[in-house]
């Protein structure tokens, strides 16, 4: 069986399209359409129900797409067996979006630097998202949220940065410093994300369910409101919070709660050696 055309095949299960599938692989529609009809063959089921403008996995697809994820993935890494060090192949980083400035463009440089022959590739996300893409083996590793549960045994975690949290509102001085609490209202970090859940069992008697504009799963975007005038938020420091939002009003909150930055993989992990480069790299976070 060629690997390519299993590629093919994840490549319309996850763009929706036989069309979609093709642009991302570089293919014209008859050729991905016709890998496809391969697979049917020599699998003997049908494994795409189509329409004019899409293609949507039957059941049978969907039970044999972590096998073949799995096999795709072990084929683009025999390359690193010839390698003794192990700096070849693909790899695949997830991280959470103030991991993107934070930590990511040190990363890059240095596999640039120390393992050019390594085909990086970093795939943005929620910690639940991501955490659930290293489960199945979509993702070698990512760069999360602390889960706010227990692991299992086969997840191997280290942590990368403690951020404190921190009140934030507008900076423009034409808003009293006095009644920022009383006229202002809260924009919340997301509820049902890892870090927003958190801050809001430590805060929610001090926000309070009825002054609530909005709610984000999006830092930077919060940020930006309240830089805006919008309301006032309670967020983690993240590295970039700073360079990003030069109009706010940033103060620190007693206690020692913090948002925990962590890198996860599964111990089985079959690039350990590409892990650990990552990981000493993510250690130094961008200045």
């Amino acid at each position: 069986m060629d690997t390519r055309f299993l590629q093919s095949l994840i490549a319309v299960v996850e763009t929706g399209s036989i069309a979609g599938a093709a642009r991302l692989q570089g293919l014209t529609a008859a050729a991905v359409s016709q890998r496809i009809r391969v697979l049917e063959n020599e699998l003997n089921c049908t494994l795409l129900k189509r329409s004019a403008q899409a293609a949507v996995p039957t059941e049978n697809c969907l039970h044999l797409l972590p096998a073949a994820r799995n096999l795709v993935r072990d084929a683009q890494r025999l390359g690193a067996h010839i390698d003794p060090g192990g700096l070849r192949g693909p790899y695949r980083l997830g991280a959470i979006s103030t991991a993107l400035l934070d930590f990511i463009p040190g990363l890059i440089e240095t596999f640039r630097t120390t393992a050019p022959d390594v085909d990086l590739s970093i795939r943005p996300g929620t910690s639940l998202g991501l955490y659930e893409e290293v489960l199945s083996g979509s993702l070698d590793a990512a760069i999360t949220v602390m889960p706010p549960f227990a692991l299992p045994k086969g997840v191997a975690i280290r942590v990368l940065s403690e951020q404190p949290l921190v009140h934030i509102a507008p900076g423009n001085p034409e808003v009293s410093d006095d009644h920022h609490g009383d006229i202002l209202p809260w924009i919340l970090y997301d509820r049902l994300s890892w870090g927003g859940r958190m801050i809001w069992d430590l805060h929610k008697s001090v926000i309070g369910q009825d002054r609530v504009l909005c709610e984000l799963d999006a830092l930077e975007t919060i940020a930006l409101m309240v830089t805006q005038g919008s309301g006032q938020a309670i967020v983690p420091r993240w590295g970039k919070l700073n360079d990003q939002q030069l109009g706010l009003r940033i103060t620190p909150l007693p206690g020692k709660a913090t948002r925990r930055i962590v890198f996860l993989q599964l111990q089985t992990s079959v690039t350990p050696v590409l892990s650990d480069l990552a990981f000493d790299a993510l250690r130094v976070p961008v200045s």
